[in-house]
């Protein structure tokens, strides 16, 4: 099975060249592509320096699902990854995830997804409650890394998201023709995708290594949405449509609690 990571870019980012160095640094190697719907002079100058193919999405309609969804159509592997261009992947991601996901190729894998660190201010970040939250989640996957079970999917996405998205690799024959990620979310399109697959036949799995190091700045796009508000919001309207308005709003209120730290 062919992989290809595609990597989704906006505007300019510092921490580009690190992203593309550790795609290219993999122990399996895997395609690797730019997409972007921002281009600039800088980011078509890397993708030239390490002979990147570099794509242009020209759409009129503007936003992440849309860049994303972009990004999955110029892929032609059955296996692929949307890099987060602040992002930095473990040598051994690719060839990890990728035999994983061929060893359990009867189970229907939708996505396979890895644990992670966050590195704020360069250092690694020792404890955080938000990844606490998040992997405490996942405990159903202590009994196997592989869920086929439509409940158990939805079971893991009913206190908050807990998949890191930048880590996720997208069995695509397995996903159906019509998966793509909605509009009408900017902030938690990913989480609506995941709930949307759960209800779907097919597999998840988890892969408990920290195959990723996860950026957080105050330049990236995730802590801009948590100061607007945007993603409890959204947040707030996906826990409305799994438990109804009652209950959501308490469980918002706990989910927010661990995205404090990454306001700091």
């Amino acid at each position: 099975m062919e992989h290809t990571f595609v990597l989704s870019v906006y505007q300019e980012s510092p921490y580009l060249e690190a992203c593309i160095q550790s795609l290219i640094g993999q122990t399996a190697k895997s395609k690797i592509i730019i997409a972007t719907s921002t281009p600039t002079t800088y980011s078509q100058s890397i993708a030239d320096q390490y002979n990147i193919p570099y794509y242009i999405n020209d759409s009129q309609v503007r936003g992440i699902a849309n860049d994303w969804n972009f990004a999955l159509l110029k892929a032609d592997t059955e296996l692929v990854t949307i890099a987060h261009q602040d992002d930095v992947y473990d040598s051994r991601y690719t060839e990890v995830v990728t035999n994983a996901i061929k060893h359990n190729s009867a189970q229907k894998i939708q996505i396979a997804f890895t644990n992670y660190s966050d590195l704020v201010n360069n250092e690694l970040r020792s404890f955080s409650l938000n990844a606490f939250i998040k992997r405490s989640l996942l405990l159903p996957f202590i009994v196997s890394s592989v869920i086929r079970s439509s409940l158990l999917k939805k079971m893991i996405l009913l206190f908050g998201d807990p998949i890191c998205c930048p880590s996720v690799t997208f069995n695509m024959p397995e996903l159906g023709d019509d998966f793509k990620f909605q509009p009408k979310y900017t902030c938690a399109l990913d989480w609506y995708a995941w709930y949307e697959l759960a209800l779907r036949p097919g597999a998840f799995m988890y892969i408990n290594k920290r195959l990723i190091t996860h950026r957080i700045h105050p330049g990236s796009e995730t802590t801009n949405q948590l100061a607007k508000g945007l993603r409890q919001k959204e947040e707030l309207e996906l826990f409305e449509l799994m438990w109804g308005k009652r209950i959501a709003k308490l469980i918002a209120r706990v989910y927010a609690l661990g995205h404090k730290e990454n306001l700091q």
